[in-house]
């Protein structure tokens, strides 16, 4: 009796680690985003298979919606468990005065029907935490998607990157911005973007992940924003933060070569082997009659 103590004590702990180890993975876990600008996104996966027959939802819920609005919940069973989903957040729109950068959260519930309903209840990894960035009663250069953020690109797609003023004055003059890539994962054209009066002081890049054959997994890169240069002081100098981004591989390991194929060599069935020998016997028996005669 006393022998099965610990044997039991080690089940139940063993058991409490694999219910902990359920959980929901985030990724990012910080966003910016502009008002007025376009949506961002993160991803939502499972750390493991839920069980069979069982349906997980996840359902984020913004701190905030007057800053950032969050797109519907999200479904997972055992047959897409492992493939990320994904969840955008929509930022609030101006004319709430110059209210700065606000930051609030968004968190993410947890249920389960069906099967063990094991993901039920289960915790997120992290929660996300955004800001949205004030564009009203100041001089400003913004990006959208905003710098600061990040975004993920598939091998061989491309991300557009807005530049514009969002100033309480326009300017005087032309705003030179040098954007370039930080590593060999993407490629960004033009490397420079010039607002001017002629484009409403509005223009835009464009962000390649690179399509190679290399099978590397999912690799990061960043963009890198120079300062502005203009020689309107309001936005000469002005610093935008750089944008980091991740290269999602898209190849795959070739298949091992089938293997080669052996032509059997051919042979006689038994019966064949048993008359052929006959034969041959009778054959020497006639040559040895032959011969003594």
């Amino acid at each position: 009796m006393y022998n099965r103590l610990p044997v039991f004590g080690a089940a139940l702990l063993l058991a409490t680690q694999a219910t902990a180890a359920l959980q929901v993975n985030i990724e990012p876990t910080t966003l910016l985003t502009n008002e007025d600008g376009s949506a961002v996104t993160y991803f939502v996966v499972l750390d493991q298979a839920p069980s069979a027959g069982e349906t997980v939802t996840v359902t984020p819920l913004s701190g905030d919606v007057t800053e950032g609005t969050v797109s519907g919940a999200v479904l997972f069973t055992d047959a897409n468990w492992d493939v990320p989903q994904t969840i955008a957040v929509t930022p609030g729109a101006s004319g709430d005065g110059n209210d700065g950068e606000v930051m609030y959260t968004i968190v993410h519930t947890t249920t389960a029907t069906g099967g063990t309903a094991s993901f039920d209840g289960a915790p997120s990894s992290s929660v996300v935490s955004a800001t949205n960035r004030n564009i009203e009663g100041i001089n400003t250069i913004v990006m959208d998607p905003a710098s600061g953020g990040a975004f993920y690109l598939t091998e061989g797609t491309s991300q557009t990157v807005t530049v514009s003023v969002a100033g309480f004055f326009a300017p005087t003059n032309d705003i030179s911005i040098g954007v370039s890539i930080a590593g060999a994962e993407a490629t960004v054209t033009p490397a420079t973007v010039i607002l001017t009066a002629g484009n409403s002081y509005e223009a835009t890049f464009n962000v390649t992940a690179v399509d190679d054959t290399n099978i590397d997994g999912d690799q990061p890169f960043t963009v890198v924003v120079d300062p502005a240069v203009s020689a309107d002081p309001n936005y000469s100098g002005q610093n935008l933060s750089d944008i980091n981004g991740v290269a999602l591989d898209n190849d795959v390991a070739a298949p091992p070569p089938a293997p080669a194929q052996v032509t059997p060599v051919p042979t006689l069935p038994l019966f064949g082997i048993l008359a052929l020998s006959g034969l041959l016997g009778l054959f020497g028996m006639f040559g040895m009659r032959k011969t003594k005669a």
